[in-house]
């Protein structure tokens, strides 16, 4: 059963709509949106831990009641600079990541330089296929000699994450894009 001619241009422009209006919606997404969001996703798992490692401050405080105590808090921690490690950073280092062939100290302030370097310059979208191939090689490290059961939970979406940019960049709202295509592409 075939629609009559009349019938049948309606649906193709609205076909033709829809195709366009997804078109844009991909174009935007894969151009811009997308790697965006990949950045800042993986750049967030690995700053978050640097801030479980280094000397905190807290900017725009607040006080949240918890069970009728006032406990103060902070929308946003940045590290202390100059960067300095917190004692239990070397008490995991030495006791549960224990890392083989590398110093209980040198191992603290490898992850730690490079969760403080390589998230910042994922987000401004500066040598983001480089910084990204090292949180990679960083999430192969954890998860073959720190937290091997951690794959599927945790380790496997940072490796999609830093995969994906490696492969396709830093997409057009990045630094390495706007300095020229030897670096984005």
């Amino acid at each position: 059963m075939s629609f009559p001619a009349t019938a049948a241009r309606p649906l193709a422009r609205s076909h033709a709509a829809h195709q366009g209006l997804f078109e844009r919606g991909r174009t935007l997404l894969a151009g811009d949106l997308l790697p965006l969001l990949a950045r800042l996703t993986l750049a967030g798992v690995f700053w978050r831990s640097l801030l479980t490692k280094v000397q905190t401050f807290g900017l725009f405080g607040y006080t949240e009641m918890i069970n009728d105590f006032a406990v103060q808090r902070s929308h946003l921690r940045l590290p202390e600079l100059p960067l300095s490690l917190k004692a239990s950073t070397f008490n995991l280092f030495e006791n549960e990541y224990a890392l083989p062939l590398i110093p209980t100290e040198i191992a603290a302030w490898m992850a730690t330089l490079a969760e403080f370097t390589f998230p910042i310059l994922l987000v401004l979208g500066v040598l983001t296929r480089a910084s990204a191939l090292a949180l990679l090689g960083m999430t192969v490290v954890i998860q073959l000699f720190v937290y091997p059961d951690a794959w599927w939970g945790t380790h496997a979406l940072w490796v999609v994450l830093a995969v994906y940019i490696a492969a396709y960049g830093p997409g057009r709202l990045s630094i390495d894009h706007w300095a020229g295509p030897r670096f984005a592409r």
